[in-house]
């Protein structure tokens, strides 16, 4: 059977937890997964070996994307995503943050098709080692809003049999309703389905909530569309804005305009900060390097297309704006944010993003001066 004919398992979880949680000699779940790797693909239908499981400790064999970016290639392509939910979020990237891998290839996979994604649950809540950081938690408010916790396992001696099922429920499920129908409608259930409810006031609201959420409580500015966070050592002065809808929709876009052109009406924040305003745009759906050029009102700017969107700098003036696409949910738009600031760090941006920063500060007062 050739391999692209393959059904593709994903199986998800942390990499160093034990099950149970308290106990030293529990059960690996990593060594659990390579074990299920094997035993899964060797499994053989009328002679033929039609599954092909991928597992975290393969990401770090591609060497074409790091090892983030291709777990969630594989949670986006995969046809059965099955998750061992133990309530820890797992990495949260190079700088940190408040989403985790976990989190975000659970979301990723559950927005491109909901009917793919099986969790098997594992979760101790009464554990004193249960995970607790902030993304931790909210990994777990996430996975308990979706109400998709799947049967509780009991112990460590019956987890394989429980995988094994749910990948044998799973494919007999897939093909009687095929992933092209449960893909259709990527915003008919979950968070994103809340989102699309809203208005275009509440839904702006919620995605400049989740971005502040993203950036951190502790470092708001004296508004709620601005913030103040450190980038490189010195603070900057973050305006907040959202579109959302497409950004075809003028409607849409016009709730965020060419927000630079106010920047003279933000000297009192900017007396708290080193640099900025620096505008970081929420839009709800996918965003284009045109877009953001007629967004700055010019086409002779940098302009980077990056995983989180766009980045856009004038070296002349110093504007800067941050276009965070496909902010459809709250965990999306955390993660798109959470994106940026890993790139800022691996593309080592942050020096000349604080540089334009202080530059654009200088100018902004020198022209409040002159109104």
């Amino acid at each position: 059977m050739a391999k692209s004919s393959k059904i593709k398992v994903m199986i998800s979880s942390r990499c160093n937890d034990r099950f149970p949680l308290a106990s030293k000699g529990g059960l690996s779940l990593s060594e659990l997964r390579l074990k299920l790797k094997k035993d899964v693909e060797a499994t053989s239908v009328f002679g033929e070996r039609p599954y092909e499981v991928w597992i975290h400790e393969k990401a770090t064999e591609d060497l074409e994307l790091d090892a983030w970016d291709e777990c969630l290639r594989q949670a986006r392509e995969c046809d059965i995503f099955v998750a061992l939910y133990n309530g820890h979020a797992g990495a949260t990237g190079p700088q940190g943050g408040s989403v985790g891998i976990c989190q975000a290839e659970l979301n990723l996979a559950y927005s491109q098709a909901p009917g793919k994604v099986f969790i098997v649950n594992i979760f101790e809540p009464s554990s004193s080692n249960v995970p607790s950081r902030p993304a931790d938690k909210q990994f777990q408010k996430f996975v308990e809003e979706q109400y998709r916790f799947g049967r509780m396992v009991k112990g460590p001696g019956a987890i394989e049999g429980e995988i094994r099922e749910t990948i044998v429920r799973a494919t007999v499920k897939m093909v009687q309703r095929g992933v092209i129908e449960a893909s259709r409608g990527k915003g008919y259930l979950g968070p994103a389905l809340d989102w699309n409810r809203q208005s275009y006031l509440q839904r702006r609201a919620s995605m400049i909530a989740a971005v502040r959420g993203s950036l951190g409580p502790s470092r708001s500015a004296s508004r709620e569309d601005s913030c103040v966070t450190t980038i490189g050592g010195s603070r900057v002065l973050v305006r907040l804005g959202a579109v959302p809808d497409a950004m075809s929709v003028a409607a849409a876009r016009e709730m965020v305009g060419q927000p630079h052109l106010a920047d003279h009406d933000w000297t009192k924040q900017l007396a708290n900060a080193d640099g900025g305003p620096v505008h970081l745009v929420a839009c709800h759906k996918s965003v284009t390097e045109a877009q953001a050029k007629r967004m700055l009102g010019f086409p002779n700017a940098t302009v980077v297309n990056g995983p989180f969107g766009i980045y856009v700098a004038d070296s002349v003036q110093a504007i800067q704006l941050v276009l965070i696409a496909n902010c459809q949910d709250e965990t999306r738009t955390q993660h798109g944010v959470q994106r940026f600031q890993d790139w800022l760090a691996q593309s080592e941006q942050s020096e000349l993003l604080v540089r334009l920063a202080r530059k654009r500060r200088s100018l902004v007062t020198l022209l409040a001066k002159d109104a």
